[in-house]
């Protein structure tokens, strides 16, 4: 049910920089998003081996074990350690204990971590604390119960802070102590100082000082990390951290860069020219009004979600047709993707045999059997090999002989020269696509590029993508709000417009903790209309452009504010999720809406367009977060508290704005 439209992922592409933070809060920079569809180039290609230093802490050592029996302890700082302090990879790990990403790093890539290279001297992850506290007002005490908690030992201070980290939902609003003493009591936390040293804050200095260290770095959102001095931002994958470990401990340069400031371009586009010389394979008709190439390597997982759930339509509906020429080349990351370069080979040793797509197919399928294996992946690659039926010395000798070697590292400089950075890339008429984006997205990409409009995507238009939002405005502005859903009098004096993202934590923080209190004393008195536009942050919230189509499906049945309270009450069951779709007509059927209607109504994308206009519509006032509100067009940014709310709204009663 997921339609993404490439309008508005146009869109999305030039306004993100000022979204990568968590629900684009107006503090600069917050959370990042987690691993999106494109797995991040690092390092420079080829690989250049540098033996980095090593900065481990040095410390008394540990003394304590934690519940999965690795050592605990602090360093001579006071910071908190898992590990071995002498462990080669020093991990250090700035977070916020109330972030929803550094929650997910902690909840479902750290134990894996601790179970393998932690546990097995590997690596030592110290513990910075780094609240970032206009978006995250308990985030500190959180971090302040925690070292609490350490006065009571290392272990102590690793339950808390694991426990903190299970539900921070729990704790995130109001009467957080109360719920820390609890906790406490139930980890057998005994310090009768406890409570008191929640009362006092007693540590908030520390917290502060771990708070300037991480600006001093060059920390701006959380989780960051530094694996021996090496910057990796964003709560990514086990699998991503397993590699990025595996090529630090090989003294690789895994770095990356800071990804700079997108801009959109004033004028169109020139698409890049790129030679057919040394393609892996080709599919489609040669002469094809459309020609899309992708630069791709094996061992990618992002590359292989591609490969099993798009490239099947792009063959049956764009090639097949005779619409599109699909070209492949390789790109193998090197620094993260050790065994790439060799299925590469494989690759094209199975096409010397006329089965390279049949390698192909198999390569992505089964790459949990050889990703990882070394030199023995080879032997996978022989075996697949075998059940294609290939002559099993000829493929060895292939793989054996380096004859594609040349080849291959010809790709990847042509992929470097063209700005590839990560895989899959795409180039489709020589206009560049990054990540595994839903098959919508190709295919209206290659409606535009038969069209000749695939340049005026990438346009910074501002009558149509707005390429960068403007400063949000200082003086009020006139917005039009017919069609868009609303509570309250059709003429009470103040209009407060919200531009919303169901996905976003901050929004659904503003539904549970201040709507209630405006709609009771300004909505339900007749003072306040309250009109709501939808502003989904995509590119962090992946679920939040369904979510806002779902909630206007539901208006068409008089819903709307039925569903509006569903999304933001149940957001955890949905956000996430694939079959996200399915939830929101599961919730159609609870709310007892017309089930057919809303699921024909959802699939088709009916609402997509007023969606589209209320983020231009935000974009183009600056808006570049939310939750976002105007009220009688002055502007308000992120989940204020009520009493800001109460203020802006009796001085507009007052006439005084």
């Amino acid at each position: 049910m997921m339609r993404p439209s490439f309008r508005l992922f146009a869109v999305l592409l030039m306004i993100v920089s000022a979204m990568l933070a968590a629900c684009g809060s107006s503090v600069p920079a917050n959370e990042p998003a987690a691993a999106g569809d494109s797995i991040p180039f690092i390092g420079n290609l080829p690989t250049s081996e540098v033996m980095v230093p090593t900065t481990v802490a040095t410390g008394t050592g540990a003394t304590e074990t934690d519940a999965h029996g690795v050592p605990v302890g602090f360093t001579p700082e006071g910071r908190p350690f898992r590990g071995n302090l002498d462990a080669p990879v020093l991990m250090e790990t700035f977070s916020d204990f109330q972030c929803p990403y550094c929650a997910r790093f902690t909840n479902e890539t750290m134990p894996g971590l601790i179970e393998n290279q932690i546990a097995n001297g590997e690596v030592v992850m110290v513990y910075f604390d780094f609240p970032i506290n206009a978006i995250h007002p308990q985030a500190a005490a959180a971090a302040n119960a925690a070292r609490c908690a350490g006065e009571s030992g290392a272990a102590a201070y690793w339950a808390m802070h694991d426990r903190l980290y299970e539900n921070p939902g729990e704790w995130s609003n109001r009467g957080a102590n109360e719920v820390f003493i609890r906790y406490a009591e139930e980890l057998s936390i005994t310090g009768d100082d406890f409570a008191a040293c929640l009362q006092e804050g007693r540590h908030a200095e520390a917290v502060e000082a771990d708070l300037a260290l991480g600006r001093s770095r060059g920390v701006s959102s959380t989780p960051s990390f530094f694996l021996n001095d090496q910057p990796v931002i964003g709560a990514y994958p086990l699998e991503y951290f397993n590699q990025v470990i595996a090529a630090v401990s090989a003294g690789k340069v895994v770095a990356a860069e800071q990804n700079a400031e997108p801009q959109g371009p004033a004028v169109k586009p020139t698409p890049a020219t790129i030679v057919m010389d040394d393609v892996v394979a080709e599919m489609g008709d040669p002469n094809a009004a459309v020609t899309m190439i992708e630069y791709t390597d094996y061992q990618c997982p992002y590359c292989a979600r591609h490969a099993i759930d798009t490239f099947p339509r792009i063959v049956t509906e764009l090639i097949d047709s005779g619409r599109v020429h699909y070209v492949v080349k390789d790109f193998p990351l090197d620094t993260i993707h050790p065994e790439a370069r060799a299925a590469a080979v494989a690759a094209r040793c199975a096409a010397e045999q006329d089965a390279y797509w049949e390698m192909h197919e198999a390569l992505f399928s089964r790459q949990a059997e050889w990703g990882g294996l070394g030199s023995a992946a080879h032997g996978v690659f022989a075996s697949m090999a075998a059940e294609l039926s290939l002559d099993a010395n000829k493929f060895t000798a292939c793989l054996d002989s380096g004859r594609h070697d040349a080849v291959i590292q010809a790709n990847q400089d042509e992929g470097i020269s063209l700005g590839v950075t990560g895989t899959p890339a795409f180039f489709i008429n020589g206009f560049p696509i990054s990540g595994a984006q839903p098959f919508e997205l190709f295919e209206y990409a290659v409606g535009l590029a038969e069209e000749g409009t695939l340049a005026d995507a990438y346009v910074a238009n501002p009558q149509d993508t707005q390429a960068r939002p403007t400063r949000a405005p200082s003086e009020p502005v006139e917005l039009d709000t017919t069609g868009f859903p609303s509570v309250g009098a059709a003429d009470a004096p103040v209009v407060m417009i919200e531009f919303t993202d169901y996905q976003c934590p901050f929004c659904r923080r503003h539904f549970i903790e201040t709507f209630p209190q405006i709609q009771k004393d300004y909505i339900d008195t007749g003072k306040v209309r309250y009109v709501f536009m939808e502003f989904p942050l995509t590119s962090i919230h992946p679920q939040a452009q369904l979510a806002s189509e779902a909630a206007l499906c539901a208006n068409d049945q008089g819903a709307y504010m039925a569903m509006h309270d569903m999304l933001f009450g149940r957001q955890e069951e949905w956000a996430g999720r694939d079959d996200a779709g399915e939830m929101f007509v599961s919730y159609a059927g609870e709310l007892g809406l017309d089930a057919d209607k809303f699921t024909v109504c959802l699939d088709s994308g009916q609402h997509e367009t007023r969606v589209l206009s209320g983020l231009e519509t935000g974009s183009r006032l600056g808006v570049d977060g939310t939750p976002a509100f105007f009220l009688n067009g002055h502007f308000v940014s992120g989940a204020q508290p009520y009493a800001v709310f109460q203020e802006a709204i009796e001085s507009l009663l007052a006439g005084e704005g």
